[in-house]
């Protein structure tokens, strides 16, 4: 479904070459919080990660303004040229919301759409562990929905622990990111990097950011596990 999105890099230079990407690419990392024109949440890089995982309910998205929005959680992808992760996408459809779970371990396989239904409302759970010799356990639970997918896959060559995020995302195509799609505010829950809670890995906060003003805001994290993202602008 996604075969053709292409993802610049966080830090590179958007007058670098694109580069054909799923959603949820390497982000080359630079210092202090930061904005990026498709990535905003929390993403921890000062040392090497076996675990993360978060919670959220996945919001009711205003599809007038049209515009497409990911949740993920992953490890990799912000310093180096790799992602395993899994999470849920919204794509606005002629005015319709279209809501799906799906997994994924770059460049080797793109997103991967697991089938299921996710629908506004719903508790989703997220965790990607390393789980040793190249395998990922990418983990994935709709509570209110009732399935649950948990997949082990292996990550390509390369792949090596060297972040760990929680992201609302927008894809990027060959003209440019998409416009965010109006998803309120998203609030992730029971976030932790191997186990511990969120601010104990002192992660980075980013903010997406397009023509020189923010697109949505990223919250401080409180109690040390919980942050949201909110909605401003398509682009």
């Amino acid at each position: 479904m996604h075969a053709s999105l292409i993802a610049l890099a966080l830090g590179a230079s958007l007058l670098a070459p694109a580069q054909a990407a799923p959603v949820g690419a390497p982000a080359g990392h630079v210092a202090a919080n930061r904005t990026n024109d498709h990535w905003s949440g929390y993403s921890a890089h000062s040392d090497t990660y076996s675990s993360v995982s978060a919670s959220w309910i996945e919001p009711t998205v205003d599809c007038r303004t049209g515009g497409e929005v990911v949740f993920w959680v992953g490890l990799d992808g912000d310093g180096n040229d790799n992602v395993e992760q899994t999470g849920t996408h919204v794509l606005c459809r002629n005015g319709t919301a279209i809501h799906t779970g799906w997994w994924e371990t770059y460049p080797c396989y793109n997103i991967i759409d697991y089938g299921h239904v996710v629908r506004p409302g719903d508790k989703i759970d997220a965790t990607v562990t390393d789980n040793g010799n190249g395998a990922y356990r990418l983990y994935l639970r709709d509570e209110t929905q009732g399935w649950t997918e948990q997949p082990n896959k292996r990550a390509c060559s390369g792949a090596g622990d060297v972040s760990a995020e929680v992201i609302t995302e927008t894809p990027i195509y060959s003209t440019g990111p998409s416009a965010l799609a109006n998803f309120g505010t998203v609030t992730y829950t029971d976030v932790t990097i191997d186990g511990q809670p969120l601010s104990s890995a002192g992660p980075q906060a980013i903010t997406m950011a397009r023509h020189g003003h923010n697109i949505d805001t990223t919250s401080a994290i409180t109690a040390g596990t919980r942050f949201f993202n909110t909605w401003l602008a398509t682009s």
